[in-house]
């Protein structure tokens, strides 16, 4: 029982007890609480159906809005001749054709160092040694310590460069598979790894004729000599190309006829640009030195250079203070310095004595910093520094070297590197309208504006790649049959929703509600409103693009007429479905919209925003429903307060008719027994 029990409730009359209080509560139910709850089940069911209307409203507004937007216009599609490069165009490009022809792809370059390796694990090398190169304006030095093996040496590459130059390791079969791969991660010429000696030069100006010894190199030659050659140039030549392209070129030349360098070309000696090209690269790949010099040198914004020399021995410490004991062997020349060096003598004039004695040893060259560390080179790229006695060896090891045989560069190249460019770095050339056109990389976006090209291999000479550029119909076409497709499916449902049948007396749950009863009205005027032309010359409207409605409101599209239509006037396609500016009779602008923005206005009036038509219904629906919940809980606390005191007083009537009872019935006993009293007499 609701209502709050009372066990003995209808025991002393035996009439009101809880049946009759549940009756009487039921037919009050019926009349305060059934409605409200009726009305409630009614307005859950209105949202539910407002919410697929204003899904299939959304769905087609989609589609719609595309065809809304200037953009969609706009739009572009590109096709190919041939497979050498791919195309994408932005929206707006001209409508044109494009002939390219691909003289070279851009490349990235790629290098095996010679020796090949059992395993990953296995040992790189057994003595300390230095991976020098230049790539993209940087040098790098790779210390590769003795016992690294090929993975951490692959590894120590890529860390070094911060992933611009890869360490990679290649599995190529034999008995030995592994071997190491140095490839850069850019394409271009400014990518290219100048293994050894490279000397750059500043921006090359004021480039005229040069004659003879007005621009020299100095370069070692196949047979191990060096030799100064003075590189001519005809000013005539220069023509398109800027100084230091042409620079580049007139070296390349002197040098590929030249039979003492012919052959060391693009593998042991290489002459680049910078990325800018106005920076000349000369690089000697097996590391020895480079020079350049001569009469114009100045005038051409150059100074006296010369490759950077790479010491073989340099302390990691200072030289010790005072009197030093030991015998040095430096090459085939000992040194003692018990002899050599004196009390209250300091680092640096340790350092400066010992300098000294070294100079004077034929093709040996030393020198020291402030600290008092020496540096030690050989002109023939090695030598021997060892400690002859105990306290000798033990002064090397103060300094943090290990005595033996140091070597350089083009020392040990041929031995533990043994460098083959497989693939050198390059920039793309392509030819477009005549011009010469040079990027760092395939993906060239800057010729065309709003057209992005691939280069993926070159053309035949003499047959260029067309990319033709047309308006993009097809995104159009996609649009429309969408509308046809969304319209068909939202109309059912308005006519569900709205409908009134007049024999049953059915009607759908929006029957009455106009902002729902009028979509459908609303579509179909637009979809027979005419847009004038821009001439004036006549009127066109959906139905002109194959566009149709029966009388049950079923559109139904002929794509064969659509297509025709868009084909024979793009613009007029533009001035129907968006719209145009015209001036009125006064010359102010005027803008006309086309059929699909008027579309999109009265569907934006239905779903957009808070003050759209149906997400104001919505929210007064949702407001019904808390009004409906409170009402309801109100008519439930109300019918409760009411059958609890009702309850409270049947308890107070049920006990007074009892008191009533038992009076009665003890006036009855005592009458009883006074009859059967005068019986008895």
């Amino acid at each position: 029982m609701a209502v709050g029990q009372l066990s003995s409730l209808g025991l002393g009359s035996g009439v009101l007890n809880y049946d009759v209080i549940d009756k009487l509560k039921k037919a009050d139910e019926r009349i305060m609480i059934a409605p409200v709850e009726r009305k409630m089940k009614e307005n859950i069911e209105k949202q539910k159906e407002l919410a697929e209307v204003s899904g299939l409203v959304n769905n087609f507004k989609a589609p719609v809005n595309v065809l809304a937007d200037y953009s969609t216009y706009l739009g572009r599609s590109t096709s190919v001749s041939g497979d050498a490069i791919k195309a994408s165009v932005s929206p707006g490009v001209p409508i044109q054709d494009i002939k390219i022809d691909v003289e070279s792809i851009a490349k990235n370059d790629i290098n095996e160092v010679g020796i090949k390796f059992g395993s990953r694990e296995d040992t790189f090398s057994e003595t300390d040694v230095k991976l020098t190169f230049y790539t993209h304006g940087k040098f790098y030095t790779i210390d590769i310590k003795a016992g690294m093996t090929l993975e951490e040496v692959a590894q120590e590459i890529t860390d070094k460069t911060e992933g611009s130059v890869m360490g990679i390791i290649m599995k190529v079969g034999g008995e030995k598979p592994y071997q190491l791969m140095i490839n850069s991660k850019g394409t271009g010429e400014a990518n290219r790894i100048y293994f050894g000696s490279t000397i750059t030069s500043e921006p090359i100006k004021g480039l005229k004729e040069l004659g003879d010894g007005d621009f020299t190199l100095t370069l070692r030659d196949k047979n191990g000599l060096d030799q100064t050659i003075s590189i001519p140039l005809d000013s005539k030549k220069a023509d398109n190309k800027n100084s230091t392209e042409t620079l580049k070129d007139a070296i390349y030349k002197t040098l590929s006829e030249n039979e003492d360098f012919k052959d060391l070309l693009n593998q042991q000696i290489n002459i680049g640009l910078s990325e800018d090209h106005r920076t000349l690269i000369i690089n000697d790949r097996r590391g020895y030195s480079i020079g350049f010099s001569g009469n114009k040198i100045n005038e051409l914004g150059l100074t006296d250079k010369q490759s950077r020399a790479e010491n073989l021995f340099h302390s990691n410490k200072p030289m010790p203070e005072g009197h030093l004991k030991g015998k040095l062997m430096i090459g085939s020349v000992p040194l003692d310095l018990d002899k050599m060096t004196k009390e209250g003598n300091s680092s640096e004039d340790n350092a400066k004595i010992i300098t000294e004695a070294i100079e004077n040893i034929a093709g040996v060259h030393a020198s020291t910093n402030k600290d008092g560390k020496i540096s030690i080179t050989s002109e023939i790229g090695e030598i021997t520094i060892e400690g002859t006695d105990a306290q000798g060896k033990t002064l090397l090891e103060g300094l943090g070297i290990k005595g033996g045989l140091f070597k350089d560069y083009s020392r040990i190249e041929p031995q533990v590197f043994a460098f083959k460019n497989l693939q050198q770095a390059s920039d793309a050339v392509i030819t477009y309208n005549g011009a010469t056109i040079i990027r760092p990389t395939n993906e060239i976006n800057d010729i065309v504006k709003g057209v992005n090209i691939t280069l993926l291999h070159t053309t035949e000479p003499d047959n260029p790649v067309t990319i033709s550029i047309q308006r993009d119909l097809e995104t159009i076409k996609e649009q429309i049959k969408t509308f046809v497709k969304t319209y068909n499916e939202l109309v059912p449902k308005l006519d569900e929703t709205t409908r009134y049948d007049p024999e049953t007396k059915i009607a759908g749950i929006f029957n009455g509600v106009s902002d729902i009863r009028t979509i459908r009205s609303s579509l179909n005027s637009l979809f027979a409103r005419p847009i004038p032309s821009q001439d004036g010359a006549r009127s066109y409207s959906l139905v002109d693009y194959g566009m149709s409605l029966n009388e049950k409101s079923f559109m139904t599209l002929n794509e064969a007429e659509l297509s025709r239509m868009l084909d024979e006037n793009p613009q007029r396609v533009i001035d129907v479905f968006y719209g145009y500016d015209k001036k009125d009779v006064t010359g102010s602008e005027q803008h006309i919209d086309g059929v699909f923005v008027q579309f999109s206005k009265v569907l934006k009036n239905l779903v957009d925003g808070s003050n759209a038509k149906l997400n104001v219904f919505q929210d007064s629906l949702s407001r019904d429903a808390r009004n409906l919940e409170k009402d309801k809980a109100q008519a439930s606390e109300r019918l409760k307060t009411r059958y609890e005191t009702m309850a409270q007083r049947f308890a107070a009537y049920d006990e007074q008719i009892a008191k009533a009872n038992n009076s009665f019935n003890s006036v009855q006993m005592m009458i009883d027994q006074a009859a059967g009293n005068n019986k008895k007499k």
